[in-house]
């Protein structure tokens, strides 16, 4: 779906009357042809074959909850909106400044965006001397940057979607789910 010159790509929408399937992450970008179906998120690698297609350059996070607040963030068209777009979607492994990466859209009141020189920490082992580096996403290689922990303050506000559906976060931390609440990705 476009909208705006934005590409829907990746889309979960809670329906609490059905399942959680943890199956929806796809790792190709064919699997956006399956967005409607409300459980579609791309794979990192997916990401980067869209990018192969379709020359993106920025990313838009967008979730809200009803029981809770809404982030909703646009990366901003500059090289340091860049260097997020290039992390996130695994093309680097150089963890990009959060600050003056983004932009708040309208409808955020997200307690992330207030607080982006807190996000990230330098190592996930060490948890009882994490220090806040103020960086997108997690700190390690590999799948998963646009669903685990992209944009987090370590045990307060977290965009996450772990696979097995046991956290679903939206600036918030271990808040539950209802039916409506939604986790989406754009790009353009």
């Amino acid at each position: 779906m476009i909208s705006g010159g934005w590409l829907l790509v990746s889309n979960l929408v809670i329906n609490v009357s059905s399942p959680f399937q943890s199956s929806f992450e796809k790792t190709s970008y064919h699997g956006i042809s399956s967005y409607v179906n409300n459980k579609t998120f791309l794979t990192d690698s997916a990401m980067q074959e869209l990018r192969t297609h379709l020359s993106f350059t920025q990313l838009r996070f967008h979730c809200s909850k009803q029981q809770g607040r809404t982030f909703h963030v646009t990366t901003v068209t500059s090289s340091s909106g860049e260097a997020a777009v290039q992390y996130l979607i695994g093309e680097t492994d150089v963890q990009p400044d959060a600050c003056g990466s983004f932009v708040k859209m309208d409808d955020d009141n997200s307690q992330l965006v207030r607080h982006c020189h807190d996000w990230g920490v330098d190592d996930w082992h060490a948890q009882h001397f994490l220090v806040k580096i103020g960086k997108w996403g997690p700190p390690y290689r590999g799948e998963g940057r646009l669903t685990d922990h992209s944009a987090f303050v370590y045990g307060y506000f977290h965009w996450n979607l772990f696979q097995d559906g046991s956290r679903l976060e939206c600036d918030d931390y271990g808040v539950g789910v209802s039916s409506g609440d939604f986790w989406k990705v754009f790009v353009r």
